[in-house]
This record gives C-alpha cells, structure tokens and sequence, in this order.
C-alpha cells in the first residue's frame, strides 16, 4: 500500500475485492486531518453555538451549573459510564452478524477479527468521528476492517451504510414512541417536527434499499464501466448484509440504544434530577440523531444545545440540565476523545514496531 498501488483480493463470491481505501489507507495519519483548517474551523463552529446557546439565548448562570456537577454522585456517573460503554460490545455483535451475512467471518468465509477485535475497530472509529467532521469514521472503520483482514474495502463499507440505516431507522421508531409516551397530546412543535423529520429520513432509507434490491441491475449499467465493479461490491455489503439475521439485528440495535437512554437516566440521577425513564430514552436517541449534525464533529456544540432545550421540556432548570448534558456529554464525547486517542496512539506505535522488525529482518 506504500506504493499507492491498488492489490486485489478473491472475495467469496467470486468477484475481486480492492485493497484501496480513503486517504488514510494511502499512508496519511488520522491525525493530519484533525489538524486540518477546515476541521479546525468545525471546532471554532461549535465552541460559537455554545457560547450563544448559553450565554446569549439562555442566559446561563455557569456557577450554578458548575454546582450542580461537583454535587453529582460520583458512583451513579461510574454507573452511568459502565452502562454507556457496554453498548459497544453489543455493537460489535451486531457488525460481526452484518459481515457475516456477505460471508466475512471465521464461520462463513474470509475470517474477520473477533467481537473483541471488532468493537475495537469500532470505537476508533467513533473516534474518528468524534474529531473530524464529515463522518469519517466509518470510511476509516472500513480501512481498519480491510488492513486487519485484507477484506473488500467497498463491500465493508456497504456493510457499515446498513448498519446506519438500521440505527436510523430503530431510533426514529423507538424515538417516537417514546416522545408519544413522554408529551402525548402535549407536544412541542419543535419536537413534533423533528420526529417528522427522523420519520422522513427512515422512510427514504427504506425505500432507497429496496430500490436497490429491486433495480441495482439496471443502475448499475447507466453507471461508467470503472464504477460498475465498485458499486457492485458497494451494493452487496448494503442490501447483503440485511438479507439475514434481520430479528438479531434488531434486537441489538434495541438494546443497543436502551443502554444509551440508561446511561443518560443514571447520569441525571447522580446530579440528584432523575427524570423518566421514557424521558431519558428519548433525550438519548435525539441527543445521538443530533450527533450526526456533519458541519460539526459529532454534532459538537449543537449536540449539548439540543440536549438542554429537551431537558428543560421535561421540567429540568437551565442549569440542572446543563450539569446532566455536560456529564451525559463527558461519557459520550470527550471519554471517548481522550480513550480514542490513547488507543489510536497505541495503534500507530505499534505498526511502527512492527515495520521497523521487518526492515531489521529484510
């Protein structure tokens, strides 16, 4: 991959699958791009929207708020924080039975890492996501899949859309229900017209994967002959690896977002403010719908603005639900910057380890 050459490998249906990536399967570090203008300027972006949300629209008292989070339970946010992150092995679960319907895995064809090794190379790329904007991290989730397991890059990636337009379309499904049990006929009309929006969304996704399923043939050919093979391999990890398993998948995206809303509801508990259970599920799932804001890393900035404002309709005071968003924020953001980066750092040391063995031995 140094040379910038593409290699190929046999995929189990047959078809050759690339070797190339984005930028960073080319050799330039996640890290150049954090440091970029343009990323920089997202960062800008977001400190902006929170200094007007709370300083300028709200009026926040910051010594209230900062009282409210030195008061917090220091044993319900480590509650808080072990509930967050068991998601992710469940995640991992999901994307292992994602790769194994394109037949990636130990069981079913080209062997992939384990479960283990699979959530790790998720939660990169959450943090990925988490320092750049544009959703990085799930091209780089596709490279880290393909460098481990010398798997389609394309295909991984197809594999890695499903998995959003599951996510998509559970939490607008679960969002709504429970903003219909939490407001009922009391509902905002900002709230109304985001779940509409979520709703919208999910639709399009559905139907755009059954088009798919239905006319990928007949697009395919329209498309230039150097595309076709890309697409094909694009399209088999996007409607293949929802062909099967469909009852497991859901499940774990349930569960997957439950653990989510839990959290929040433990961390509003330790600041000594607990709201619903409803409530918090559905904070959780709008929270995380706000997160994929792309001007933004993360949603960063419009992310905690969208959190207060919704805690507040559940009864919260401004500076109460500024102490539970900027915990709940500290757990689902900067914990994973900072672990992110130590194992990403980890990861380039030990690659560097590993190329410098094999210069010694050549």
């Amino acid at each position: 991959m140094a040379d910038g050459k593409v290699k190929t490998t046999t995929v189990p249906d047959g078809r050759r699958g690339e070797a190339g990536g984005p930028d960073e399967a080319r050799g330039a570090p996640l890290g150049g791009r954090v440091f970029r203008p343009r990323n920089i300027a997202s960062f800008l972006l977001a400190l902006a929207v929170l200094y007007l949300v709370y300083r300028q629209f709200l009026g926040l008292d910051w010594r209230e708020a900062w009282a409210s989070v030195r008061g917090a339970s220091p044993g319900l946010f480590a509650i808080a924080f072990v509930v967050f992150y068991c998601s992710f092995p469940l995640r991992g679960l999901r994307w292992k039975a994602l790769l194994e319907n394109v037949s990636y895995g130990s069981d079913v064809g080209l062997p992939v890492p384990s479960t283990l090794g699979l959530t790790r190379i998720m939660y990169l790329a959450w943090f990925a996501n988490c320092v750049t904007v544009a959703r990085l991290g799930d091209a780089y989730r596709a490279y880290l899949l393909k460098r481990a397991s010398d798997v389609s890059f394309t295909v991984t990636l197809g594999t890695v859309l499903a998995e959003r337009l599951l996510d998509l379309v559970v939490l607008a499904l679960m969002l709504g229900a429970g903003v219909l049990v939490v407001f009922g006929s009391q509902l905002p009309p900002e709230a109304a017209q985001a779940l509409t929006a979520g709703l919208i969304l999910s639709a399009v996704g559905v139907v755009g994967l059954l088009f798919l399923r239905r006319f990928g043939g007949a697009f395919k050919k329209v498309l230039p002959k150097r595309l076709r093979a890309h697409y094909s391999r694009l399209e088999r990890g996007l409607t293949g690896s929802l062909r099967g398993r469909l009852p497991r998948l859901v499940t774990l995206s349930v569960a997957g977002w439950v653990l989510e809303g839990a959290a929040l509801y433990v961390t509003a508990a330790a600041v000594g403010t607990p709201v619903s259970v409803a409530g918090a599920l559905v904070v959780a799932l709008a929270a995380s719908l706000l997160s994929t804001v792309p001007i933004t890393p993360a949603g960063l900035g419009f992310t905690e603005a969208g959190m207060v404002v919704l805690l507040g309709w559940l009864g919260l005071d401004l500076s109460t639900a500024t102490a539970v968003t900027l915990l709940f924020r500290l757990i689902n953001y900067w914990s994973i910057v900072a672990l992110g980066f130590i194992l990403y750092v980890s990861l380039r040391n030990g690659e560097r380890s590993t190329i410098e063995r094999k210069r010694l031995r050549g």
